[in-house]
């Protein structure tokens, strides 16, 4: 089985790089800016299975560079699930828990009510319609989080804002103890 990924140096990509043998591509090999680039690397490489791990993540960014954030998040994913169902491919698509509005106390479940309030959000909900749309054989994972030990992520952020404040806390003014 030729497993093809898309987003090769995230976090989801490098993980399964480490775990399995996989073929990834990124922005390096396929630019998913440009329309047809995906189309072109599926049929090119002929892949068992496709992975879509490729997303713009910048959430605050998203709002000033929807153009960007809906090409990566909506259109691409949407040409790799029609090339994928074209050519019967299964399609795996990571997607993430801020199609929802985050309201409630309960954890979201895959029939929930979606209802993004930004524009990464968004975009996220147009590429899980897209790759419906697409009418192949999918799965939509959806996180809240991604935990590894590449790149940025929350938990690397606590343990950095931990240590900045046990660092502040224990500071002593002019390099000498107070006693």
């Amino acid at each position: 089985m030729t497993i093809l990924v898309f987003g090769r140096n995230g976090q989801v990509a490098l993980e399964l790089q480490a775990m399995t043998e996989v073929t990834a591509l990124g922005h390096a090999e396929v630019d998913l800016m440009i329309p047809g680039a995906a189309k072109t690397a599926i049929v090119d490489h002929a892949p068992s299975v496709v992975i879509n791990a490729a997303a713009y993540t910048a959430v605050d960014k998203a709002e000033q560079d929807d153009k960007a954030a809906f090409r990566l998040n909506a259109e691409a994913p949407g040409e790799l699930a029609r090339t994928c169902a074209k050519l019967d491919i299964p399609f795996v698509h990571i997607s993430t828990d801020y199609v929802f509005a985050g309201s409630g106390s309960q954890p979201w479940l895959p029939d929930d009510a979606t209802g993004p309030i930004g524009v990464y959000g968004c975009s996220k909900l147009a590429g899980e319609d897209a790759v419906r749309d697409a009418g192949g054989r999918y799965a939509i994972l959806r996180t809240s989080w991604v935990f590894s030990a590449h790149g940025a992520n929350f938990v690397k952020t606590m343990l950095r804002l931990l240590r900045l404040k046990f660092q502040m806390q224990h500071s002593e003014p002019f390099g000498h103890r107070m006693l």
